[in-house]
């Protein structure tokens, strides 16, 4: 590995070009739909990893999909991230 993790205030890992091989390039369909299956199930730190993207990227457009009406929204137990929920 080349350089040390670093993660942001809210503990989410920034972007590492060993971690992160699809830094910048553009979404595939096969990414969103993977993206839609499994945002809920398994978190957007897995989905980061699985997709090779960082959290915030997927988070993004995780937005963006429910906005366009492509993911369905969250639910009112979904409103606050497990890491939340656990810390209070």
């Amino acid at each position: 590995m080349s350089a040390c993790i670093e993660y942001d205030a809210a503990g989410r890992m920034r972007y590492h070009p060993d971690f992160h091989a699809a830094h910048k390039k553009p979404w595939t369909n096969k990414d969103e739909q993977f993206l839609i299956e499994n945002y809920l199930s398994l978190g957007p730190e897995a989905v980061a990893l699985a997709l090779e993207r960082t959290i915030a990227t997927v988070m993004g457009r995780a937005c963006s999909l429910r906005k366009a009406g492509k993911m369905p929204p969250r639910k009112p137990k979904d409103l606050r991230h497990k890491r939340a929920r656990n810390a209070s």
